[in-house]
């Protein structure tokens, strides 16, 4: 049996129902250096939409991204999602609620959002309903010096407002309000109401949620040439998002065949 196949099968083994939860960027969905032209395969959203409809199965994509960049890559029905690092958790079919900063937190992603706007018009910048993210990998590439200086003004300055800090590959993130997939991933476990769970994701802001899912079933890492460091020794390897598509695709197989 091929090693997809071994980890196909784990799966199938845990207690139904179960959760199949997938971080989007790195994992399900090729990196690029502008995230606005990232794209998540056809045939991976195919597999998707067969798991989501699959007996005692509940999908989530839990994702940095806010909600209309996520929307511009996908419109699944019947799935879970949680957007901006779990700042945002919805059911399938819920409406977003409207959300409100504290005059205080607003005034200090305005001065971060100021700071973007004067010292990195060069990177790619994702203005979030509570956060900024500051994407430098167009830059990296051409000029490592740059991006490192970028990312290393935009550490102290968050912290010096007194925002939350988020570290990704080749990105620095000043949230307002602080989440993580972790809890998200919770929640949605919880009001779902799997059994088990099954987690994939490919960077740090992943790990909380690949902790919590190998408590509760398999959390599953996604290699990559950006890759920092160690994932958790808990994980399960995945080499690429070409064998998460593999993976997903012998899931949806076996789930609904």
């Amino acid at each position: 049996m091929s090693r997809i196949g071994a980890l196909v099968e784990s799966l199938l083994e845990l207690e139904p129902p179960l959760l199949v939860a997938l971080d989007v960027d790195g994992t399900i969905s090729p990196i690029v250096r502008d995230p606005d032209s990232a794209r998540i395969p056809a045939a991976t959203l195919s597999n998707l939409e067969a798991l989501a409809r699959g007996p005692g199965v509940e999908l989530a994509l839990i994702s940095g991204r806010a909600l209309s960049s996520l929307a511009r890559m996908e419109q699944l029905e019947g799935i879970w999602r949680a957007v901006e690092h779990g700042g945002l958790v919805l059911a399938p079919g819920q409406a977003p609620a409207p959300r409100e900063l504290t005059p205080e937190r607003r005034e200090a992603l305005d001065l971060f959002q100021h700071w973007v706007e004067t010292r990195a018009q060069d990177a790619f910048i994702e203005y979030k309903p509570q956060a900024i993210a500051v994407h430098v990998r167009a830059i990296e590439s051409k000029d490592p010096a740059r991006a490192a200086k970028l990312l290393g003004e935009a550490d102290e300055l968050a912290q010096n407002l007194g925002l939350y800090v988020r570290h990704g590959k080749a990105l620095r993130e000043a949230e307002a309000v602080h989440h993580d997939k972790g809890s998200a991933l919770e929640e949605i476990f919880k009001r779902s109401g799997a059994s088990s769970v099954f987690f994939a994701g490919d960077d740090l802001t992943d790990f909380p949620a690949i902790e919590f899912a190998t408590l509760h079933g398999v959390g599953a890492f996604v290699c990559s040439d950006e890759q920092r460091g160690g994932p958790p020794a808990s994980a399960a390897l995945l080499r690429s998002v070409d064998e998460m598509a593999q993976l997903l695709g012998q899931l949806a197989d076996r789930i609904t065949g």
